[in-house]
């Protein structure tokens, strides 16, 4: 029982963090129609400025709302000066280009940090466990579910204003219709870029804590979280959240219970297991959990 619900705490705190970047997918396709594959790098950048940050002896705190801030005006920068641009292009146009701006953020990262791992700095000691239940569970674990349920709940609060809600909605439903009525779509698609950055970052820093290290492959989760978009439904903000939880609490438990069952074809089983539920999805249930289903009257 112990073990389970120590797996089961491990589980939350991943699927807190894959809700984070599945959030940062979501919020920019909802504006836009969007698929920011550079989200990853996002990710990587974030937790590199967190380190760089402490080491040049800030605080916690202020490098944490730093490394997010930080990292969510790259974001904004890359929608002015690369997205913009593109508006009307199709969208296998936009997937292309944000490949390729994430393998120059990779690359910059190499050239400034290197390939090596680095330990992610901790208010506490990394290595630091709290009893719950019976079940010892990293305070970094603790720590990503806490910060993580804080952001959501901002998000959520901020996503229900009517300015940035409202202008969301009327953006991803029709540009010119939101421009001839005032709202500043310009702005709009700033601010989700700006959000998708700064939640990513926060997502990576807490993912590179103890017992895992930083390094320039850790934008690749991002590809890992990406089910959870289709799972919970592309425009929604509440089926990211659902469905990042889900997965990470469904990837942590068939590590512990299914892997060691299956052989030579366990090996890493857990890693491929979100995909497997996405495809069921794609067959059975394409708009996903709380997707919209496009309606086409003739």
């Amino acid at each position: 029982m112990n073990t389970f619900l120590q797996l089961c705490f491990g589980g939350l705190a991943l699927g807190t963090s894959y809700a984070l970047i599945a959030l940062g997918f979501v919020v920019v396709y909802r504006a836009s129609q969007v698929f920011n594959f550079a989200l990853g790098e996002l990710l990587t950048l974030g937790g590199f400025v967190m380190v760089a940050l402490c080491d040049f002896g800030v605080p916690w705190p202020l490098a944490l709302i730093g490394a997010m801030g930080m990292t969510g005006l790259v974001g904004a920068g890359i929608e002015r000066l690369v997205l913009r641009p593109l508006i009307g292009r199709q969208v296998f146009v936009t997937i292309i280009v944000t490949i390729f701006v994430g393998m120059i953020l990779r690359s910059l990262v190499l050239l400034v940090w290197g390939p090596s791992p680095v330990g992610m700095p901790t208010p506490w000691d990394p290595s630091a466990s709290i009893s719950l239940w019976g079940a010892n569970v990293f305070y970094s674990a603790l720590g990503a579910v806490i910060a993580g349920v804080v952001t959501l709940i901002g998000f959520w609060w901020m996503i229900n204003k009517p300015r940035l809600g409202i202008g969301m909605q009327a953006t991803s439903s029709n540009q010119e219709t939101a421009l001839a009525l005032g709202i500043p779509v310009g702005r709009i698609f700033g601010s989700t870029w700006f959000i998708a950055g700064a939640v990513a970052a926060l997502a990576g820093i807490f993912l590179s804590m103890f017992p895992r290290n930083l390094d320039s492959n850790l934008g690749f989760v991002a590809l890992r979280a990406f089910p959870a978009v289709i799972v919970g439904g592309l425009d929604s903000i509440r089926g990211a959240v659902v469905a990042g939880l889900g997965l990470g609490l469904l990837e942590v438990l068939a590590q512990g219970y299914v892997n060691e069952h299956l052989g030579q074809f366990g090996h890493n089983f857990h890693t491929v297991f979100p995909y497997l539920v996405m495809v069921l999805f794609l067959v059975f249930k394409p708009h996903g959990l709380f997707g919209t289903k496009e309606v086409e009257r003739v």
